[in-house]
């Protein structure tokens, strides 16, 4: 009988050790949200006027970081900062239709859009517009948000 009650204990003990899983409650969802709403658009205002510095540092700075455009993933946060360097952009015109966030965990928010956008070059000259759809997954790590992955699809208009 004394085993029994030891057994009942350990396991009652085991249980009681294991840590709580807590739903966050809609206030708590709500307060994460806007703070994730505030920074993705400031990451946004950085890449309108092609502030190149400050819209790099909204991305987590690893190996483990991933753009995905199109048919093509970009891995790691220095390939997509090489790669970003190299283009011809002033400023651009961004514009959303819709938006929409989801707080997945305590640590992960997911921001998916719909919009338009077009781009300066350093000579001045506007592109055409594009219609685009995104979806930033944002992380809190170290005391701080950072978009871990980014996926753009875009279309480009047909030429009459």
């Amino acid at each position: 009988m004394r085993r029994f009650v030891l057994a009942a204990f350990a396991l009652t003990v085991l249980a009681a050790c294991q840590p709580a899983t807590t739903e966050l409650t809609d206030y708590e969802k709500a307060e994460i949200a806007a703070e994730v709403e505030l920074l993705h658009g400031q990451f946004w205002d950085a890449w309108r006027a092609w502030d190149f510095e400050r819209g790099m540092s909204y991305y987590t700075n690893s190996p483990e970081f991933m753009f995905a455009n199109e048919d093509q993933i970009v891995r790691g946060w220095d390939a997509l900062n090489e790669g970003a360097q190299a283009m011809d952009v002033e400023s651009q015109t961004i514009t959303f239709a819709e938006s929409h966030t989801a707080v997945l965990a305590s640590g992960v928010v997911q921001v998916v859009e719909r919009g338009t956008y077009a781009v300066t070059n350093t000579e001045g000259e506007s592109g055409p517009e594009h219609s685009f759809t995104c979806s930033a997954t944002w992380v809190h790590q170290n005391s701080e948000w950072k978009v871990q992955f980014f996926h753009l699809a875009e279309t480009t208009p047909e030429n009459p």
